[in-house]
């Protein structure tokens, strides 16, 4: 049995998250020696002689792998107490506009998720839905893509697909056509 129309438009929507995901573990990513290494052989890349406190630029899927093994840690760390409680002040507050975050925030979120406390994850709840609900209201506008700014790789994703759907079901129900 083929799938219904919703469930291929999922479909469809999954396997482009999955291709930002791709991009996102092939990023580069800031990363501070734990200890020091005499040799770190990547690929296309050969360290040697490093020390504790050295700062690399690595690929996220290495990165996460050196993690693990207690080699590195992120140089960055997106999710700080702080940091999400101003912008979730400034999303409340700017109601038509997204503040500017990582291309890949919420990936990057999703990496830090085990050591995130309830409250953070509630903030960042309400991070997205504070975004969700201002990204629904531009599509809903047919405001252009290239005039929505600050959109994350998964919400420009998630832009078009909401906006080509509202400009299909307009065109069908609407008595003056797509205007």
């Amino acid at each position: 049995m083929k799938k219904m129309g919703v469930e291929a438009v999922i479909e469809e929507f999954r396997k482009q998250l999955k291709i930002i995901d791709l991009e996102y573990e092939n990023t580069e990513k800031k990363t501070v020696l734990l200890r020091d290494v005499q040799r770190l052989a990547l690929p296309g890349q050969v360290f040697e002689n490093l020390r504790k406190g050295t700062t690399l630029m690595i690929n996220k899927w290495a990165a996460s792998k050196l993690q693990e093994a207690g080699i590195i840690e992120y140089g960055e760390k997106i999710a700080d107490i702080k940091s999400l409680v101003q912008l979730e002040w400034k999303e409340k507050n700017n109601p038509g506009e997204l503040q500017e975050l990582p291309k890949y925030f919420y990936l990057m979120l999703k990496d830090d998720a085990e050591r995130l406390d309830q409250n953070t994850k509630n903030i960042i709840m309400d991070i997205i839905s504070l975004r969700l609900n201002k990204i629904l209201s531009f599509a809903s506008k047919r405001v252009n893509i290239e005039l929505v700014e600050n959109l994350t790789r998964e919400e420009e994703l998630l832009y078009d697909t909401i906006r080509r759907i509202i400009d299909e079901w307009i065109k069908h129900v609407s008595p003056v056509g797509g205007r």
